[in-house]
């Protein structure tokens, strides 16, 4: 009588080994993928924090602070700069703080990218016309998301010269405007 042995093949258990990996690999993408989502729902957050801190200063002064820094690393020419590169002692929008509508350091400023526009995780600038076409002086608050689910359609109709107008979609970032009245 031939007895009969117990264990697995080979076969048997490199099945099971491709069905742990494969689980594994989708676990590690699927929890990837939700901790952007949470930095990018915290960063819209604190966007529209700073926003209304914005609308506040508008409150008392009748005007929305100038810009307080320019030239940072990796932002373009006017924008005051939210980012980590800039050094901690870069404080962002400082005229909030300094009246006490935010507190400094406002935001964790965290670069999300490497392209040099990225670097600016956070902007802010006061304009005239910020878009081709949008008539007077706006404050402007712009973020960079790491996903694709920024809020988007947050353009005035009047802002073409972006490509990004009213009904176009850049689900990437998140640009607050605030008009002085």
């Amino acid at each position: 009588m031939k007895q009969k042995q117990k264990g697995f093949t080979v076969l048997e258990l490199l099945i099971v080994i491709v069905i742990l990996g494969i689980l594994a690999g989708t676990l590690i993408f699927v929890l990837i993928k939700g901790a952007a989502q949470s930095r990018d729902a915290r960063r819209v957050q604190e966007l529209y924090q700073i926003g209304h801190a914005l609308q506040q200063y508008y409150t008392v002064y009748d005007k929305y602070p100038e810009n307080t820094d320019t030239g940072d690393i990796g932002c373009w020419g006017n924008w005051d700069g939210g980012s980590i590169l800039n050094g901690e002692d870069d404080l962002f929008i400082q005229p909030l703080i300094d009246e006490g509508f935010i507190t400094a350091p406002v935001i964790e400023r965290n670069p999300t990218g490497s392209g040099n526009w990225e670097k600016c995780s956070y902007r802010y600038m006061k304009v005239d016309d910020p878009c081709c076409g949008c008539s007077g002086t706006y404050a402007v608050l712009y973020g960079v998301c790491e996903t694709n689910r920024c809020p988007t359609n947050e353009r005035p109709a009047c802002c073409t010269c972006w490509d990004e107008g009213a009904g176009t979609n850049d689900p990437r970032d998140i640009t607050i405007f605030l008009k002085e009245e």
